[in-house]
């Protein structure tokens, strides 16, 4: 190889390290110089968190997570204290970084937020005699006093709802403290479902009014419906004591006395006791009496018929001198049979059977 060839080689090779040299201290230089950026921690959704729910507990829904500051959005919310009893507009993702914009407190969701959990929103007509004139205000306890109209015997008032929280009068949902009245014409009432539907049947049928109630009276009174004949009567509330309870006890009005009755109506009812039937008399025994003849002497012999064996039973037989009949001739004449119905010698039936022969005394 030549020299001059040689000798260019070492230069270019002295080059190259140089450069390389060079290269590698100025970067070094730069590295140091560039101070390290600073993190950041910010709140991040660490599971989904729903819409218009109230954040109670912070910690349940969102956790610290530490990024660059170059790479923290803007309005992102870095301490939970922030939206404790907050509410999101929009629902959040997990990892999604919760903003500023997205959350809502009570006055600013409006209605809504005031809403208890399972409740709904309904409003009523009313006016100022209706609404206690006035001084029923947002935030307040009422009960529903229905009151329907018909016939005299049908009209009736009746408290279908109690302890009923207000939320709001015409379009005014935040009470002011220097306000105490206000005359507007419909009033919102939270209720379930099923009050809601009670709450709209009873204002289609008839007149709603509301009763206020003090904050701390929560309880509930079971009254019956009052009707036309109920107004002079006297009240028993509830809520009365014992000495009142008494005193309208005491007081009661006597019972009335029965009402006339006109003198085309038919006359009262009587109770006639049925006498006592008496044991009807026990039938006569049926007997049959033969008499026989023997000389001078006469027999009777009775005979008993059995009712139940059917049998004739053989009675008595008497003999006196009383009996006798008139002397006779010396020739006898036979004894008739009972059955031939003689008269002048036997008593009795002919169609009785014959007795059984008696033998002689």
């Amino acid at each position: 190889m030549k020299p001059k060839t040689m000798m260019l080689m070492v230069v270019a090779i002295g080059c190259g390290l140089a450069a390389s040299y060079m290269t590698s201290k100025l970067l070094a230089e730069r590295n140091a110089a560039q101070p390290e950026e600073p993190k950041v921690k910010l709140l991040v959704a660490k599971m989904r968190v729903p819409a218009w729910v109230p954040i109670k507990e912070p910690e349940k829904y969102v956790e610290e997570k530490e990024v660059p500051e170059s790479l923290a959005p803007k309005k992102c919310l870095k301490d939970m204290s922030k939206i404790k009893d907050q509410r999101l507009i929009q629902p959040l993702s997990e990892g999604e970084y919760v903003l500023e914009d997205k959350l809502v407190n009570v006055e600013q969701a409006g209605l809504i937020a005031k809403l208890p959990p399972g409740m709904r929103a309904i409003a009523l007509k009313v006016n100022a005699e209706s609404l206690a004139g006035g001084f029923v205000l947002p935030g307040y306890r009422v009960d529903v006093v229905s009151t329907t109209r018909g016939n005299v015997n049908d009209s009736m008032s009746k408290i279908i709802l109690q302890n009923m929280l207000v939320l709001a009068v015409d379009t005014i949902s935040n009470r002011d403290n220097q306000t105490n009245s206000i005359l507007g014409s419909t009033v919102t009432l939270a209720a379930t479902p099923e009050e809601a539907q009670r709450l709209s049947l009873a204002a289609a049928l008839g007149e709603l009014r509301l009763t206020l109630r003090t904050p701390d009276d929560n309880k509930i009174v079971r009254l019956p419906s009052s009707r036309l004949e109920d107004l002079g009567k006297p009240t028993h509330d509830s809520s009365t004591g014992k000495e009142d309870e008494g005193a309208q006890a005491a007081s009661a009005p006597p019972v009335p006395a029965l009402p006339a009755l006109p003198n085309d109506a038919p006359p009262p009812l009587t109770v006639v006791e049925k006498p006592q039937e008496k044991a009807p008399p026990p039938p006569p025994l049926v007997t049959h009496t033969m008499t026989i003849l023997s000389g001078d002497y006469v027999q009777k012999a009775v005979f008993t018929l059995d009712p139940i064996d059917k049998v004739w039973t053989n009675g008595s037989l008497n003999r006196g001198a009383d009996d006798a009949p008139p002397r006779r001739s010396p020739t006898p004449s036979p004894v008739p049979h009972p059955s031939h119905g003689d008269k002048n010698r036997g008593e009795g039936t002919d169609a009785l059977p014959a007795p059984a022969p008696v033998r002689g005394v």
